[in-house]
C-alpha cells in the first residue's frame, strides 16, 4: 500500500522536520491504521530519516501524542472563547456548534485515530487524557457561561458545568457522529444545529421575572 509523500520542507530545520513528520503520520495512520503504520513508512512519506522519529518524538506513540497536542489548537480555542458575548444564549450555542463542526471536520482523521487507540490501549488513553484540549475548552466555556449569568441573561441557578458539558456533547454529536459517521448532509446538519441552539438557549435563559439588565463591566453583549 503506497502513501503519497507529504510536501517536504525545503529547509531541514528541526521544526519543519517535526511538522513534516506529524503531517505524514496523520496520513499514513489514517490509511494503514496505527499498528500497520510503520515508522519507516511515516519517515518515507515525510521525506525524512526514520531515526528522527525517535530523536524528536521518542517513537511512534510520542509522535501520535504530539499530533494530538498542537499549540495552534489551544490558541484557536482560546481566541474563539475569548470573543465578546453574544446577544442571546441561542446565538452563543449557534456559534459554538458551528465552530466545533468546522474544527471537527478539519481534525476528523486525528479524532478517528485517537478513538481507535483509546478503545484498545488503556495506557495510551491515560497519557492522552493528560494532554486533551477538551478540559481547556470546557473551562473556557464555563467562564463564558458564568459571564452570561453575571449579565442576567442566563438562569442564576444554572449548573454551569453541566451546561458546558451539554454544549460539548452536542458539538461532538453534530460534528463527528452526524457528519463523519452517519454522513448527514450539510443542510440537515445545519437544521439540527439551529434546533439544538434554540433549545439550548431556552433551557438556560434567565426567567423574565429575574433577569437583570446589568452587564459585566467592559463586556456588553453584541
Amino acid at each position: 500500500m503506497s502513501v503519497a509523500t507529504v510536501n517536504k520542507p525545503r529547509a531541514r530545520d528541526r521544526q519543519a522536520t517535526k511538522e513534516a513528520l506529524m503531517a505524514a503520520a496523520v496520513t499514513v495512520i489514517a490509511e494503514c491504521g496505527y499498528e500497520g503504520a510503520t515508522t519507516r513508512a511515516i519517515a518515507d512519506a515525510a521525506g525524512c530519516s526514520e531515526a528522527l522519529i525517535q530523536r524528536y518524538f521518542n517513537g511512534k506513540e510520542g509522535l501520535l501524542l504530539a499530533i494530538l497536542d498542537k499549540e495552534e489548537d489551544r490558541s484557536d480555542a482560546a481566541l474563539f472563547l475569548g470573543r465578546p458575548l453574544c446577544s442571546s444564549l441561542a446565538q452563543e450555542a449557534r456559534e459554538m456548534l458551528a465552530h466545533s463542526v468546522e474544527k471537527i471536520s478539519e481534525r476528523s482523521d486525528r479524532i478517528r485515530i485517537v478513538i481507535s487507540r483509546a478503545l484498545l490501549d488503556e495506557a495510551f488513553k491515560a497519557r492522552f487524557n493528560r494532554i486533551w484540549i477538551r478540559e481547556d475548552v470546557k473551562s473556557g466555556l464555563e467562564s463564558r457561561l458564568a459571564r452570561y449569568v453575571y449579565a442576567g441573561m442566563a438562569d442564576p441557578d444554572l449548573d454551569i458545568g453541566a451546561a458546558a458539558e451539554m454544549l460539548l456533547s452536542l458539538s461532538f454529536e453534530l460534528g463527528f457522529i452526524h457528519r463523519e459517521l452517519l454522513q448527514t448532509s450539510a443542510d440537515r446538519t445545519k437544521r439540527l444545529l439551529e434546533q439544538f441552539a434554540e433549545m439550548f438557549g431556552r433551557a438556560i435563559s434567565a426567567p423574565l421575572s429575574t433577569g437583570r439588565s446589568v452587564s459585566e463591566p467592559g463586556d456588553a453583549p453584541r
